[in-house]
């Protein structure tokens, strides 16, 4: 099985990179700082790049990017602590507006548009209990992604007997917007429709779209362990107590190897998924997730006290895991969903 990136895979993972620059802190904070905590400037440029058009078919005016492709960008943008929400805003809007004409200004950068499919009371279920009538939507969605920045909602309900999801502009009658700052510092958003109006769903499978997106959080989830694993080997080379540097204790040692240890785990259920697709990917993303969080608080740990502030990059790439790490379901959900498939 070859592990090695295709030459246009590095392409993308070099372009995103520069891209994401260091992950400066300030440059996090001035980005949260714009409305609806999202620099659309710095978005149309990522989008320029052809980082969103990677996730969009060339009959959309896309690159017809692979699973594979995304993945390499995902992880890349985890391993640049980037704050631009590429899974939410670019690669699931991008797979569920296939054929549609509003995908244009998404792969453009010029139109935000985001998935609306969590309902209050329903924890981390993504069938929707929303029904149409009469063509028209009313109800309510949650924790809709960077929805504080959104210009177009991509609405999940059950139409027909079926899942399905409509497009849905953000000045829509009858369509109510609060926002919100969640745990990444990005702006989620409730919506409250009350008879809004829609057209035809979008022709994607939006189960299908989801399982691809749990891979590519996954992806994301493992540059971000590896992000904090390097950054705090960094660190424990310099922080001395006792005269020396910490990173020479035997305990702190044995600490970064089992850390180095379950970063290769996830990249390797990384790997797996993607060259030889077999396990539910709940299941991969819970296992990816759980061993990138257990990563991220031991370099919080190794850190002290100020690696959870706004000042060191380490906490808001445990933030950001941890988001991610809820996004369609949690650990646990993704091994009841392992269990369900080998029973």
């Amino acid at each position: 099985m070859d592990f090695d990136l295709s030459e246009t895979q590095q392409l993308f993972r070099d372009t995103t990179l520069r891209f994401c620059g260091p992950g400066d802190t300030a440059a996090r904070h001035a980005a949260r700082r714009q409305p609806g905590g999202l620099d659309r400037a710095r978005w149309q440029e990522l989008a320029g790049l052809g980082l969103i058009g990677l996730a969009a078919g060339e009959g959309d005016g896309g690159l017809d990017g692979s699973l594979g492709d995304c993945a390499t960008v995902a992880q890349a943008l985890g391993e640049g602590l980037a704050v631009e929400p590429w899974l939410e805003c670019g690669f699931i809007p991008a797979r569920l507006l296939t054929g549609n004409a509003l995908a244009a200004g998404v792969i453009a950068g010029t139109a935000l548009a985001t998935l609306a499919f969590a309902e209050p009371g329903r924890r981390f279920r993504t069938d929707p209990a929303l029904e149409t009538a009469g063509g028209k939507l009313s109800g309510a969605k949650t924790f809709v992604p960077c929805g504080g920045a959104a210009d177009l909602f991509l609405v999940t309900a059950r139409h027909e007997g079926r899942s399905a999801v409509f497009a849905v502009p953000r000045d829509a009658a009858g369509l109510t917007v609060q926002s919100y700052p969640v745990a990444d510092g990005s702006h989620a958003a409730q919506l409250v429709l009350d008879g809004v109006a829609h057209g035809e769903p979008l022709a994607a499978d939006i189960d299908a779209v989801i399982d691809e997106a749990r891979l590519v959080a996954a992806a994301e989830l493992v540059g971000l362990a590896r992000r904090l694993l390097a950054d705090t080997l960094e660190y424990v080379k310099t922080r001395e107590q006792f005269g020396q540097p910490i990173g020479r204790f035997q305990v702190i040692q044995h600490r970064l190897v089992d850390a180095y240890a379950r970063v290769e785990a996830a990249q390797s259920a990384l790997y797996r998924a993607l060259l030889k697709p077999g396990a539910p990917p709940a299941a991969v993303k819970g296992f990816i997730a759980d061993a990138a969080q257990w990563v991220g608080q031991q370099a919080v740990q190794l850190h002290g006290g100020m690696g959870m502030t706004d000042e060191l990059a380490i906490g808001h790439g445990l933030k950001r895991i941890v988001l991610l790490g809820k996004l369609f379901g949690d650990a646990a959900g993704g091994i009841a969903a392992y269990g369900r498939e080998a029973a």
